[in-house]
Formats: C-alpha cells, sequence, structure tokens
C-alpha cells in the first residue's frame, strides 16, 4: 500500500530535503530520524502497526510484534478525548452544526437503520449490522466498567467511504472507496462469487473467509444470503467498512490520493468539519497535530462524519507539511 511503503516515506523527505538544502539520518536502533534544514534540527518519532496479544495497536516501538510502517512525527502518539471517545466526537460534531449519524445508548430503540459498535477505536472490527429498523439491538449494554467501552447504536448510512488525513487545518490527502461488491450471472451463488473475485483482484481485507459474520449482515440487509444465486446483472455489496476492500493497494500518491478528485461541495464540508476539530485541538496542543477524519459520502453528495483518530498513519504527502511548520518553509501550494 502506497502510504504503508517505507520506501515511500524515504522519498518523499529526501525530495523535500533536496529542495531545502536539508540532511536526515536515521537512528536503525530506535528508528527515530533527524532532519537538518535552516539551522535548525528535530527528532521525527516513527510509528508502528503492531499485533500484540491478538490486538491490533499502534506503537513507537519497533519489535517482533510490528507488522507495517505507519511514518514519522516531530512528537509521540498523543490521547485526544475526540478520539478516544466516537460519543464526545459525535456531540462535537452536533455542537457545531456538523451531519453526523444519529445514535442511540441502551435503553433507548433506534428508529432508522442502523449498526452497533464500540466508543473507542477498533480498527473497523467488532462492529455489527447493518440491520433494520425495528430490529432490537442485542448488545448496546453499556459496559460495567468504567475503563472499557460503550456499544451504542448508529445510523446506517449508505453511501462512498471517506477518510480524509489533516495537518493542523490543512486537508492534505483523501481515501474514497465504495464498498467491494459482487455482480450476478445468474449462474453462480454469491458465495461463488465472492471466491472468484478474491481469486481474481489481490484481495487487502476482507479474505472471505475471515469476515463471513459481516458479510452476511450486509447481504441480509440487501435481501440476500450467501448460498443463493444472484440474478444476472444483479449486484450485492459485501462490506460497507473502510478497508475491506477486494482491490489491489495502490502504490502511487497519484492513485492513492482522492483528494484532487472530490467536489467544491465536499471539500467546503470537509474544511468546516477541519476548523470544528482543529479548534479543540489547538486549545489542548501548542503545534498542529495530525489527524484523520473518517466519514461517510451519500447519494446526494453529503459528508456524514464518523470519527477522528489522533494518531493515523502519515501519507508520504503529509512530510512537507510537517516541515513547513518545522523550518518555517513556504507553505504548499
Amino acid at each position: 500500500m502506497y502510504m504503508t511503503m517505507l520506501l515511500n516515506h524515504i522519498r518523499a523527505i529526501k525530495s523535500w530535503g533536496e529542495k531545502h538544502a536539508a540532511r536526515s539520518s536515521i537512528d536503525v536502533e530506535s528508528f527515530q530520524m533527524e532532519v537538518k534544514a535552516r539551522n535548525r534540527y528535530f527528532t521525527l518519532h516513527p510509528q508502528f502497526r503492531a499485533r500484540i496479544d491478538g490486538r491490533l495497536l499502534n506503537t513507537s516501538k519497533i519489535s517482533n510484534q510490528a507488522t507495517g510502517f505507519l511514518g514519522w512525527l516531530p512528537y509521540a502518539p498523543i490521547k485526544w478525548s475526540l478520539s478516544s471517545d466516537k460519543l464526545l466526537f459525535k456531540a462535537h460534531m452536533v455542537e457545531h452544526g456538523l451531519r453526523t449519524p444519529a445514535w442511540w445508548t441502551a435503553p433507548e430503540q433506534p428508529d432508522q437503520d442502523y449498526i452497533v459498535k464500540g466508543s473507542r477505536g477498533s480498527f473497523g472490527l467488532h462492529i455489527t449490522g447493518p440491520f433494520r429498523a425495528g430490529v432490537a439491538p442485542t448488545e448496546m449494554a453499556a459496559s460495567a466498567s468504567p475503563s472499557l467501552e460503550t456499544r451504542y447504536a448508529e445510523q446506517f448510512i449508505q453511501g462512498v467511504n471517506l477518510k480524509l488525513w489533516i495537518w493542523g487545518r490543512t486537508i492534505f490527502h483523501a481515501h474514497t472507496y465504495s464498498y467491494p461488491a459482487v455482480t450476478g450471472d445468474g449462474v453462480h451463488r454469491i458465495d461463488q462469487l465472492i471466491e472468484l473475485l478474491a481469486q481474481t483482484q489481490s484481495p487487502r481485507m476482507p479474505r472471505p473467509q475471515g469476515d463471513g459474520e459481516a458479510i452476511a449482515s450486509s447481504l441480509a440487509h440487501q435481501g440476500f444470503t450467501r448460498d443463493e444465486v444472484l440474478a444476472d446483472g444483479v449486484s450485492a455489496w459485501l462490506d460497507f467498512r473502510y478497508g475491506r476492500d477486494y482491490e489491489s493497494p495502490c502504490t502511487t500518491e497519484l492513485a492513492d490520493n482522492a483528494l484532487p478528485r472530490l467536489s467544491e461541495a465536499l471539500l467546503v464540508q470537509a474544511k468546516l468539519a477541519a476548523e470544528a476539530l482543529a479548534g479543540d485541538l489547538e486549545a489542548r496542543f501548542p503545534a498542529p497535530i495530525l489527524y484523520s477524519l473518517d466519514g461517510v459520502i451519500d447519494a446526494l453528495g453529503n459528508a456524514w462524519w464518523l470519527e477522528v483518530n489522533s494518531n493515523p498513519t502519515l501519507p508520504p504527502t503529509g512530510y512537507p507539511h510537517v516541515f513547513s511548520t518545522l523550518f518555517e518553509t513556504p507553505p504548499i501550494p
């Protein structure tokens, strides 16, 4: 994938350094990077994706459990309440007049189609549904321990997944993904079409055998089952979660960054959301912070904001923005 390929990060830093007479070096023990330019120097901290005790998490320590590289930043991982608690984030969006799907906590009952998720980040795991309105949720009770998350129901809005990367108030990278889908031929069952899709598309996630419950729920929402033959020309989507596609990963900036292709109306909505979030961050931290913002684009082209992440992968396109802040180099056009 473009953003997790170490060479893309090194290329981006090297390109910036050549333009600004900078020198960079990496400590192979800690994987920290030192960058010198304009009579200043900064230490950048690495971030890795790791699987520890069966859990996915981001860490600044390189170890045998690390599975991917997420970039260098001029600060260690931070904690931010709007990122740690999705319900706080949703309330913040409402307070600023921004769209976020309706939500319900026990004992409230959803009166619209919905999914069930937890208030803490989970890399898209532990999300169930979608369910039709009127179907009572079975796992929405708040956790007994305050250290654990609250389960809640959230209005299900079908659309195109949107993810933005923001440095301070500047949006510099975006992903847009339609749901993975299969199209019937009147011969093959849906599960056979899924297998064929997986074989021909070099899948990222999910694997057909790994996310069966999510696929079954998505199909049921559309009135299908995995073992039925899909009529010729009829399409069925398989998963609504970000990153669960069957396409080969993008390896270049041009293919990976959808920001230049977003509509002007959508960019206006995105900038309003970034302003609302940056205002909260600036009250807590003295310098710009990297964060990513997840949403879904509905059929009318409107963005509905779902959650924010304060320690995301840094796309290589972000380094010129980071260095512009650190070294006061000219802003990016």
